[in-house]
């Protein structure tokens, strides 16, 4: 009797969705958010989505009723922010440039409730996204990060790099907190070296990322070499090995030698990497990895690592795991005896 009760309220579900009739949209091409129906009322749909998101009636005319992009339209009165009238804004210049709201008077941002405000002090003829640097924009007089204006001259401003700013009087960061500052003078000789570190002379420079500082700080007597191991993980003279900006923690690490380790499986391994040797350790999160062989150590998996004879959860050695027959089996791994470890907490199952 509960099934036949369970399978009749499906039919009535399912009788009351394909009855449901929201029209059809508007244009498909710019917009599958916008339906008008049979007796010409426009109504605001997010992606056709009414059964779990609803459905918002408006006020618009639609013979004048327009799309400008997914989730702007206006018709002869108004301009419209999914369904909510835009007081701000100019309803006979208002346009959408390069994904941005503009009329005549402003250049606007979107907030997701309430929609269009006002981008102070932007010039909205000469406004525009700057490409291949995410949240900045710039018009003829200024840049903006994050649609606010920066106090940095905008003939001289330029990009260091991903993290770094400079203009003729000073070097600038974007705080883990949004906020634009300027961190150093500029005394000339302000260099990238890839998307995260910056030199000056005989000083690297790493973004602060929720620390203390507003950027991390490593000078040397000189700067002979730098080889690169990623982004984040940089050598320098083969004396100094330094991870995001800062010395690695284990201060035995043989720098000439000293590698990082990837994985044949792809799936789940960190951007950062974790495991790395040199001549003689293993580490894991910068720290020994006790009793691995460095010359046997591969990787396996995201936190998995083996030798010829053990099999390690980060720095830990799986007790009875067979090293030879060790493999991932899905969400876990598993050896030859039937040993099973967690892929996600290496604990044995």
């Amino acid at each position: 009797m509960k099934k036949y009760g369970f399978f009749l309220a499906c039919i009535l579900l399912m009788a009351c969705i394909s009855c449901r009739n929201i029209g059809k949209p508007v244009d498909q091409q710019k917009s599958g958010s916008y339906f008008i129906d049979s007796k010409e009322q426009i109504s605001y749909c997010q992606n056709g989505n009414w059964f779990s998101l609803g459905i918002s009636p408006m006020q618009a005319d639609a013979k004048s009723f327009e799309i400008l992009a997914e989730d702007i339209a206006r018709d002869k009165d108004a301009v419209y922010f999914r369904s909510m009238k835009q007081k701000l804004a100019d309803r006979n210049s208002f346009h959408v440039e390069k994904q941005i709201p503009k009329d005549r008077f402003h250049v606007y941002y979107i907030d997701q409730a309430s929609g269009f405000n006002i981008i102070k002090g932007a010039d909205p003829r000469t406004y525009e996204p700057v490409d291949q640097h995410m949240n900045w924009a710039r018009d003829k007089d200024h840049y903006f990060y994050a649609h606010d204006m920066i106090n940095a001259d905008r003939k001289t401003f330029a990009f260091v790099n991903n993290h770094f700013m400079k203009d003729e009087d000073s070097v600038y960061t974007v705080l883990d907190t949004g906020n634009f500052k300027s961190v150093l003078p500029n005394r000339g000789h302000v260099e990238a070296f890839n998307t995260y570190y910056m030199r000056i002379g005989n000083t690297l420079y790493y973004p602060s990322f929720y620390r203390n500082s507003d950027i991390i700080t490593r000078s040397f007597d000189a700067i002979d070499t730098i080889r690169m191991l990623d982004q984040h993980i940089i050598c320098v003279n083969s004396k100094t090995i330094l991870v995001q900006g800062e010395d690695f923690r284990d201060s035995h690490v043989d720098a000439a030698s000293f590698q990082l380790l990837t994985s044949d499986d792809k799936e789940g391994i960190y951007a950062v990497h974790l495991y790395a040797k040199d001549k003689s350790n293993v580490y894991y999160g910068q720290e020994i990895i006790p009793g691995a062989d460095v010359k046997a150590f591969i990787l396996i998996g995201n936190d998995f690592g083996k030798d010829a004879k053990n099999v390690y959860y980060r720095k830990q050695k799986l007790e009875g795991a067979d090293a030879a027959s060790f493999r991932k089996k899905g969400n876990y791994y598993q050896d030859k005896s039937g040993n099973k470890f967690s892929a996600l907490t290496g604990n044995k199952i």
